[in-house]
């Protein structure tokens, strides 16, 4: 599950994204816009700096812009600043592994064979797109469970 700050990441970067090439956006309306509590946005927005993913100026004509092109910045990407690795398990992940605590052997555990497929799965669709590419809302489920 994504936390709640990568959520709020990959908000206000799409909100970046959506006003790319028009100057700096003011923190104050990423916050409002995006529904995200101006000091945890703040905290955010630095570590996203601090990665090259986005540009702050000071000043009131400051705020904030992506670094890069919207078409140059993967979900997969985000995800991995913010949280460190795609995968659900630790085990699994390519780039911050560790072995499980409590767990089989991993040559022995078949949780860890499903979760590598689960995160390589995601890996190539979240890779796949960018903030550049449209995202279109869906419609809300409607419940279709059968009742006897």
């Amino acid at each position: 599950m994504l936390s709640q700050k990568t959520r709020y990441a990959i908000r206000a970067l799409q909100h970046l994204a959506d006003h790319y090439g028009g100057g700096p956006v003011q923190l104050a309306e990423i916050a409002d816009k995006q529904n995200i509590p101006a000091k945890f946005l703040t905290v955010i927005l630095s570590e996203l700096s601090r990665e090259g993913v986005v540009v702050s100026q000071r000043g009131r004509d400051g705020g904030y812009w992506l670094a890069l092109s919207p078409i140059d910045i993967r979900y997969g990407d985000i995800i991995r600043l913010m949280r460190g690795s795609l995968a659900l398990v630790p085990c699994a992940s390519r780039y911050a592994h560790e072995t499980c605590k409590n767990c089989l052997e991993e040559e022995n555990c078949r949780l860890r064979s499903l979760m590598l497929r689960v995160r390589d799965e995601t890996a190539a669709v979240l890779d796949r797109i960018t903030l550049a590419d449209p995202i279109t809302l869906e419609p809300a489920f409607a419940e279709t469970a059968e009742v006897d």
